[in-house]
């Protein structure tokens, strides 16, 4: 006997389980209906059946024409799938449609680099369990000493190397003092990221108890979404790497180089490697010296 469990969504009063969002899925991996049917491994008519009920519920189109030829998901039909996806792996979720699998913490560079993939932004210490567990093949981290994390908590996974990036205050407006953010809206992020992590630990030196901070609850799942939330007004500051706060024209403040590495399970080392070695480093990025060097300390 097997239990499988499952998340649903409730949108414009109709219920939408898994299969209609691995079509989405399969949609934004594939970019074609018909290989998306053939990778969800329905027929071609359920496809369309499935993505036409989820447009009704949400009432707007989550797929289009792709101007390369084939389908692709809407701005709007990516936002849903990527929502529905970073709760369910949040609950142990994994849609599981390609064989290379990512979870673990946003990044703008590796989730350009991750179109077209099957990719779960839920936090660098969600993402190391999920590795752990055999659910994903691979997942960014930054949780410190990456390398001792893993040896003592994922002596099975392998770590290989990746970059440095600027990590810092993001602001509409200029900052004076690190303290005047004791009286500024907070754009927080979700439970589990290593940023949320780092945002308490300022908040704590500012002496404002994390769940006090004004915006403390209104949390963002990714780097660019908080700064985008900040640009709009929904926040006066974050906290998130440099590259999303000169993206949405934010003021910046620099605290810390932080290391963001990957972790794999032995099978998907070979992969994950080449993964690191096709990622573009722009501004506030710094390769590492062992950057796509893979560590098995744990073997």
């Amino acid at each position: 006997m097997e239990f499988i469990p499952e998340l649903k969504v409730v949108a414009g009063g109709v219920e939408l389980g898994a299969a209609v969002f691995k079509a989405l899925l399969a949609i934004e991996v594939s970019g074609s209906f018909k290989r998306a049917a053939a990778l969800a491994g329905v027929p071609y008519a359920t496809l369309w059946n499935l993505v036409a009920r989820a447009e009704r519920a949400f009432g707007v189109r989550l797929v289009e024409a792709s101007r390369r030829g084939g389908t692709r998901l809407t701005d709007r039909g990516r936002e849903v799938l990527r929502a529905y996806m970073a709760e369910a792996a949040g609950r142990g979720i994994i849609l599981g449609l390609t064989d290379f699998i990512y979870a673990g913490s946003h990044d703008p560079v590796v989730e350009e680099a991750l179109r077209g993939h099957e990719a779960y932004f839920v936090g660098s210490m969600q993402g190391f369990l999920l590795v752990a567990a055999g659910l994903a093949h691979f997942g960014g981290v930054h949780l410190g000493d990456n390398l001792s994390f893993t040896a003592a908590y994922g002596p099975h996974l392998c770590l290989v190397g990746g970059f440095y990036r600027e990590i810092g205050v993001a602001a509409r407006r200029p900052v004076g003092r690190l303290r005047d953010l004791a009286e500024m809206r907070l754009v927080n992020r979700s439970p589990g990221a290593g940023t949320r992590v780092r945002i308490d630990r300022l908040l704590e030196e500012l002496g404002v108890p994390p769940g006090e901070a004004p915006g403390y609850f209104n949390v963002a799942r990714t780097h660019e979404e908080a700064a985008a939330k900040v640009a709009a007004g929904e926040g006066d500051y974050t906290v998130t790497c440099r590259y999303a706060a000169e993206k949405y024209g934010l003021h910046f403040i620099k605290l810390a180089d932080e290391e963001f590495d990957f972790v794999c399970r032995p099978e998907a080392c070979r992969k994950t490697v080449e993964f690191v070695k096709s990622l573009r480093l722009g501004p506030g990025y710094a390769a590492k010296k062992n950057m796509a060097e893979i560590i098995c300390r744990g073997r």
